[in-house]
């Protein structure tokens, strides 16, 4: 595993988020050890009813509602924070991963290998799609030669064949030919 600045980041929200649920769930334990303790002492209030088993119900009470109130607060606080955190891990996350991308020496090599497959496809496109046009003019003279000229003087001009058509083994339209030769500029092949 490479270095990375981002991972800690993302370390760094997620430990926020859980020390918020962590905080809650302490809350919630509180107010829920609480609401047992009450209905103890309620329960020790009808048995025996004093000040004291009466104070303690009141203050367990009023305890319960100081804990519900924070408890109530920090989870509205919690559910309108978490998406927000969660947007943030997943925009640091594509970060991470361009990140990673970018030091991972087997995607280095890939990339390599890549590029230069593709330099060399768009060089042997290039002398593909032009050796119509050059055996055209090696085999046109075994045609057009003296004895054509003599037989067909004073005609129009010798228009031949169509040389794009038979550069057709590689099925691409002419915008993706176009598109691959300006890629191939773009990465230095010579299309001369």
């Amino acid at each position: 595993m490479t270095t990375s600045n981002v991972l800690p980041k993302i370390q760094s929200i997620v430990s926020q988020v859980n020390t918020k649920r962590d905080a809650m769930d302490d809350y919630k334990q509180k107010l829920d050890t609480a609401k047992n303790e009450l209905e103890k002492a309620k329960s020790a209030r009808e048995k025996n009813f004093s000040f004291e088993t009466d104070n303690k119900v009141s203050e367990l009470e009023n305890y319960i509602l100081r804990v519900e109130s924070r408890y109530n607060i920090l989870q509205r606080e919690f559910d309108e924070d978490v998406p927000s955190k969660l947007r943030e891990v997943e925009e640091l996350y594509n970060a991470y991963l361009i990140e990673q991308w970018g030091q991972n020496e087997e995607v280095k090599e890939l990339t390599k290998r890549t590029l230069d497959s593709f330099k060399e496809t768009v060089t042997l496109l290039g002398l593909y799609t032009k050796k119509p046009s050059e055996l055209n003019k090696q085999v046109l003279p075994h045609v057009v030669n003296d004895d054509f000229r003599k037989a067909f003087k004073g005609q129009t001009t010798f228009i031949g064949a169509d040389n794009h058509s038979l550069a057709n083994g590689v099925p691409l339209d002419y915008d993706t030919y176009q598109k691959l030769y300006t890629a191939g500029r773009a990465l230095g092949v010579n299309l001369g």
